[in-house]
């Protein structure tokens, strides 16, 4: 296994080989194995692409793969490669799975059948509370949050499986060894300890802008499903979306406010019958025999008591988004607001008319439903409901 590990390594340097090369190499060969130990001449008759077999020669001239392999378990870092057991099945399942893996983290994660959760970086303060919330319960469910570790959505959703210890693993478009969004450092460290860290990409390789597409399909291969929280046309996460419809998985998307460019993605995806119109977890759950209570029950009954969590607060002063308070335990005239409030946006002027209350007050109670996680300020005097 060692020597199979060292040719799929080996192979992995050249980038853009494929599943079938592997199997191309190995009937040519006999087995994979005998490739670490091949002469220049053998190398140039081996059935790949001729800028593959370039590169690949130029690999074996230029790394100890035994030695590479040894250091780099000893900074964590794991291999998994592809026809192995440790490999994980369900993105082994896809055509386009690529060949290796480099992880930092637990393990275990990659044995549980995840759900991504994925979203626009440039999202609302809406789509951030409901990626933390999915991120909870999937979280309290041992159901893995997979998702790329972007800013926006899919922070929001590793925070929140990681806000109760729940697995997570975060796909990466750069070396499982470089923080990408560097905002996002905290949360990177976070993943490699409490989570999972993935890449085909070896360590030390830079983020490129053409990775991240490259690594929509392992975040929708190592999942069931793939949520998308909010994206507008055009957005990255319609493209896993449409990776994971090709790779034959589900697809989930939650509704939002009409005509709205923010989920104007989300409206295609349901209006043209390729995702399933979602508001809770168990609109997901449904669809594999399941729910959340039975799931809660098998992973030893961890629920939400419903009690105020006080959001983590960024390096820039801004809050990561925490569990709402249940609007049943605020007082009458904080009931009152945030009824009048809508999900597009209302303003101060207009809640203080049709409540007949003054200024002052409307704005100290719009001041509590903000800190409580219930609302969202916006520009002009307006308040959004979340």
């Amino acid at each position: 296994m060692t020597k199979y590990l060292e040719a799929v390594y080996l192979l992995s340097l050249t980038r853009n080989v494929a599943r079938r090369m592997l199997e191309d190499l190995a009937e040519h060969l006999g087995e994979l194995e005998e490739l670490p130990g091949l002469a220049d001449d053998e190398l140039a008759r081996l059935p790949l692409p001729t800028g593959v077999r370039g590169r690949l020669i130029e690999a074996m001239h230029g790394c100890d793969p035994a030695s590479d392999i040894a250091r780099m378990r000893e900074q964590g870092i794991a291999m998994l490669a592809i026809g192995t057991a440790d490999y994980p099945e369900l993105l082994g399942d896809c055509s386009d799975a690529p060949v290796l893996l480099y992880c930092r983290g637990r393990l275990e994660i990659l044995e549980g059948e995840g759900i991504a959760v994925v979203g626009s970086r440039k999202c609302s303060e809406r789509a951030l509370r409901h990626a933390w919330n999915f991120g909870v319960e999937l979280g309290e469910c041992r159901v893995p949050v997979i998702s790329g570790l972007a800013l926006g959505v899919d922070g929001a959703s590793h925070e929140g499986a990681l806000s109760v210890g729940g697995p997570t693993a975060a796909v990466l478009g750069c070396g499982v060894d470089i923080c990408y969004p560097p905002r996002h450092h905290e949360l990177f460290q976070r993943l490699s300890v409490e989570g999972l860290l993935v890449s085909e990409y070896p360590p030390g390789t830079e983020p490129h802008r053409t990775h991240f597409p490259q690594r929509n399909r392992i975040i929708s291969g190592l999942s069931r499903g793939t949520l998308v929280i909010e994206a507008p046309m055009g957005s990255g996460a319609l493209i896993t979306a449409r990776i994971a419809a090709d790779q034959g998985r589900e697809i989930f998307a939650m509704p939002g406010p009409a005509l709205s460019p923010q989920v104007a993605g989300n409206h295609h995806l349901i209006k043209s019958g390729h995702a399933k119109l979602t508001e809770t977890l168990d609109d997901i759950l449904v669809e594999f025999g399941t729910n959340r209570s039975a799931l809660l029950d098998l992973a030893g009954g961890r629920r939400r008591t419903g009690a105020i969590v006080e959001p983590a607060v960024r390096e820039d002063g801004s809050r990561e988004p925490g569990p709402a308070v249940a609007a049943g335990a605020l007082e009458p005239d904080e009931q009152r607001v945030l009824a009048a409030l809508s999900y597009e946006g209302t303003h101060i002027n207009d809640v203080v008319r049709r409540l007949g209350m003054n200024t002052a007050q409307c704005s100290g109670l719009l001041t509590m439903l903000e800190i409580r996680g219930l609302i969202s300020s916006a520009s002009g005097g307006y308040y959004v409901r979340l």
